[in-house]
């Protein structure tokens, strides 16, 4: 069975997926063409909502999937951070800063021990977080220097972001 096939049957006998890190949980509420697509993305771009409505400017961030969810971190201090501190959706892409994209659910997880197996993803994934650098840990979580988050569909499947 060829790798398009297996994943075609995964998704529809469950909620696997097979990837370069093995078995894997389908992000839910991702559209399976950008489920596939993750499976080979180095980093994802994301963008969130303004105050007045509009979406922001789309950045690059590395991620994992686990659980059935997308996870990454960011500073608590950044403009996304804080924006999905106050409930703001995430708008995430994995073709460019241009889009397309699909709007997601951002919850903020304060488990460190969610942060340490995302770290463990990055090193499988990242060779610089390998050696150490920008890898999650629990310390990190733990002391408030990066926001643990996690995206998940919204309920019904995605929408289309404006």
């Amino acid at each position: 069975m060829d790798e398009r096939r297996r994943i075609l049957w995964a998704v529809f006998a469950g909620v696997l997926l097979v990837g370069h890190g093995g078995a894997q949980l389908l992000p839910q509420g991702v559209p399976l063409e950008i489920a596939e697509k993750l499976l080979e993305a180095k980093h994802i771009y994301v963008a969130t909502q303004r105050q007045d409505g509009s979406r922001s400017q789309a950045a690059p961030v590395w991620f994992g999937i686990m659980e059935g969810a997308i996870w990454f971190t960011t500073s608590p201090d950044s403009h996304k951070g804080k924006r999905i501190r106050r409930g703001s959706p995430v708008f995430l892409s994995v073709e460019g800063k241009q889009g397309p994209f699909v709007r997601l659910n951002a919850e903020i997880v304060n488990d460190a021990d969610k942060a340490e197996a995302l770290g463990k993803i990055y090193e499988r994934k990242y060779w610089l977080a390998w050696l150490g650098f920008f890898r999650p840990s629990k310390e990190r979580v733990e002391t408030g220097k990066v926001l643990l988050i996690r995206l998940t569909g919204e309920d019904l499947g995605s929408k289309k972001a404006p």
